[in-house]
This record gives C-alpha cells, sequence and structure tokens, in this order.
C-alpha cells in the first residue's frame, strides 16, 4: 500500500511552520529510510527557538505515524508505541530538507542548511 506523507518544517513560533506534501515516490523512500534507522534509547528533543528540524505524518492505510526528526534523533509514534531511531550523519534529515527546496522561501532553506555544517 503507497505510504503518504506530509512534512512540517519546525522553525517557527507564534506563526504557521512551512508545510508540503511529499510525493509518492519520496513517501515510499521515506518510509524505508525511515525503518533502516537503528533504535536507541530514548532522547531529549530540544524546544530552542529557530529551527527544530522537521514534523512527517505518514500514512499507509488506516495506520498513521507521527515522527519527528532533529539532529540525528528520530522520534516515532504509532498509537501507543513511541521509540527512538538514530539517523547517523544526519541523512533522512538533510534528505527531508532537500525534498523542501521547492516549498521553501530560500532564506528558510538556508538557515536549514547552517545547522548541518
Amino acid at each position: 500500500m503507497p505510504a503518504r506523507g506530509e512534512v512540517e518544517f519546525d522553525i517557527f513560533s507564534g506563526m504557521p511552520n512551512p508545510t508540503w506534501i511529499l510525493t509518492n515516490a519520496e513517501a515510499d523512500s521515506f518510509v524505508k529510510q525511515l525503518a533502516a534507522l537503528p533504535l536507541t534509547s530514548t532522547r531529549e528533543l530540544s524546544g530552542n527557538l529557530g529551527y527544530r528540524g522537521f514534523i512527517v505524518q505518514v500514512t499507509q492505510g488506516a495506520s498513521t505515524q507521527l515522527i519527528r526528526i532533529q539532529t540525528s534523533t528520530v522520534y516515532i509514534s504509532k498509537g501507543v508505541t513511541n521509540v527512538y531511531a538514530y539517523d547517523e550523519g544526519r541523512k533522512l534529515e538533510r534528505w527531508l530538507l532537500n525534498t523542501g527546496r521547492p516549498h521553501l522561501k530560500n532564506e528558510l532553506f538556508q538557515i536549514a542548511e547552517r545547522e548541518f555544517r
């Protein structure tokens, strides 16, 4: 069953964050990359102002997952089950940023790019 993915670029406080819908191919790729990540222990996600990563909602059939990705930490919530995974080298986070390039203002894209340096 094909996946559907909606991405939220978590950067603003007090105003709506930019969002976009992944193509079917991107959503399937995201699900595969997510499944390949190694699980890790519980990690704290930052609530700082500014860039805070991505929030992705993935739906496959009747199943929905909420995923937060921030500085190599991936929080996956599926119903009452919550797990953490490790995004080595922030590869999945970078990949998500690149899917947003056509949807984000250049200044926002550059702010996020600076976070990877």
